[in-house]
């Protein structure tokens, strides 16, 4: 399930790496690397995957919302029934406090987790190269 959440925000992302390459980030300084730190990236989509994911506004994501919003996404995983599997052990993985839903600080952390996962080079920056890779093209698949 999260695996489904992961893959659409990764998608939002790379659909939206022009404007945010374009306002994410302030004018950095001559030899600074541009692109997007960690902050800012959580910064640009946190609030947005949080909302679209937390239906009942009740400040968490539960198991029903996240399936519920991965069931809107099923007909294009031919390998739905293997992705729901990984997703419910990603999804326990990231509820620290295993009361069963994801906080706010939880869904944070899975950004990060992802953040990661599309930093190629492991330089704490995201390119607009690294933001635009296609599903499968960063340093580990998702």
């Amino acid at each position: 399930m999260i695996v489904r959440t992961l893959i659409a925000a990764g998608v939002l992302l790379v659909a939206a790496a022009p404007a945010l390459a374009q306002t994410a980030a302030p004018a950095a300084p001559a030899g600074a690397p541009s692109g997007m730190t960690l902050q800012q990236f959580q910064a640009a989509n946190g609030d947005k995957l949080f909302t679209r994911l937390d239906t009942n506004k009740d400040g968490k994501i539960s198991p029903e919302e996240f399936t519920a919003f991965r069931k809107q996404n099923a007909e294009a995983d031919a390998k739905a029934e293997k992705a729901g599997k990984r997703g419910q052990k990603l999804f326990s993985r990231f509820d620290a406090d295993k009361d069963g839903s994801l906080s706010r600080a939880e869904a944070d952390k899975v950004l990060a987790w992802r953040y990661k996962r599309m930093d190629a080079n492991n330089d704490g920056i995201l390119t607009i190269e690294e933001l635009q890779a296609k599903h499968g093209k960063a340093k580990v698949g998702v």
